[in-house]
């Protein structure tokens, strides 16, 4: 992994099923993977005790503190258009005013990647730039701009299936979206190339097809902020919790001393961690790039380090991740909120939601 890049500078797990399975109380202490830093956000604002943002990529978390820092110092509107929400052309001044908030070595890569800081950081992620290529390139080749605002636009579920069904799906269609999500496209240009180390799956593309007839046939577009991104470049009228301006005031007061961000594998981590110290875990997709044995291993650790009743929520992509066999007694699946939430799951890449309590 390249620790200088910013892989994915927006989070792409549904942060309203994320916080309805863990639902966070006060008295929780909460271990996330960073990414994009939406979510530990939209848990920081679920009023926790205390949350730790954890990430390899030390870029991940400097984006993480930016975001924060960020918010503390600038008006909303000036939030939005730094973040690359909204148009501006002086998003220089607007870090002027963050960079003396931020810890040395934020400041420093920030001010060493300025153009993410020009461009918008939330259009600067590796992902990110692999979906600009795609609307710029490859979606004006399958449907014009009309078409496009058209479908982000449609008032109802049956009109966006009778509109995705017989305009959007298109043979032209078909082959774009094959090419872009087909595995050597995407291990090379948009994900880590560890995640797809132990996928067998040849045929990634149908089935990320597949996964997108079934979002759109049962998720509304029209707060659908992440497809909206990918097919234009923007979050439409839906923004995520963070970028809300009900929640901006809580964001600004929200007590950043709760939050500690570490840099470090996210299993040497927990091995350092004492026993029974998180009531609830965000893990993304972090199995997607494990061995068996690796998973064995953190959940081990996950498993000595929670307390009773913890709450250990992640997705799968294109590798089944259940809990593995051997810790069933103790690792008890909610099977129920979990069928409710991922039907309501808005990004249509992933496979299964996984909701695990412990019990000891």
């Amino acid at each position: 992994m390249d620790k200088d890049i910013i892989n994915y500078s927006q989070c792409w797990e549904d942060p309203d099923i994320l916080t309805k399975a863990l639902k966070i109380s006060a008295d929780d202490i909460v271990l996330s993977v960073t990414s994009g830093g939406d979510n530990a956000i939209a848990l920081l604002l679920c009023n926790p005790q205390k949350i730790t943002s954890i990430d390899l990529n030390y870029a991940q978390n400097y984006l993480l503190e930016l975001k924060l820092t960020a918010a503390k110092v600038l008006t909303y509107d000036e939030y939005l258009s730094f973040l690359g929400i909204t148009d501006s052309s002086n998003r220089g001044d607007s870090f002027s005013k963050v960079k003396q908030y931020l810890t040395p070595e934020a400041s420093l890569f920030w001010s060493n990647h300025y153009t993410a800081i020009e461009t918008g950081v939330i259009n600067s992620g590796r992902f990110e730039k692999f979906l600009n290529s795609f609307r710029k390139y490859l979606l004006p080749l399958v449907h014009s701009s009309k078409t496009i605002t058209q479908f982000v636009t449609v008032s109802s579920l049956k009109q966006q299936r009778e509109f995705y069904n017989n305009r959007w799906n298109t043979k032209r269609w078909r082959m774009y979206f094959r090419l872009a999500t087909s595995r050597s496209i995407l291990k090379y240009f948009a994900r880590q190339r560890g995640m797809f180390k132990y996928t067998k799956m040849k045929m990634v593309s149908d089935e990320y097809l597949k996964r997108l007839k079934s979002n759109l046939s049962n998720i509304p577009l029209t707060n659908n902020y992440f497809l909206h991104y990918c097919l234009t470049g923007g979050f439409g009228k839906t923004l995520p919790a963070y970028l809300q301006k009900k929640n901006y005031a809580l964001l600004k007061k929200n007590k950043t001393s709760k939050l500690s961000i570490v840099s470090s594998n996210t299993l040497t981590y927990l091995k350092s961690v004492p026993d029974n110290s998180y009531t609830k875990y965000n893990l993304s997709d972090i199995f997607e790039a494990l061995s068996d044995n690796e998973t064995n291993m953190l959940w081990e650790e996950i498993i000595r380090t929670s307390k009773k009743d913890a709450v250990i929520v992640y997705w799968d992509n294109l590798l089944s991740n259940p809990v593995p066999a051997r810790f069933s007694n103790i690792v008890k699946s909610e099977k129920q909120l979990e069928r409710k939430l991922s039907s309501k799951d808005r990004v249509f890449f992933y496979g299964d939601f996984h909701i695990y309590k412990i019990i000891k």
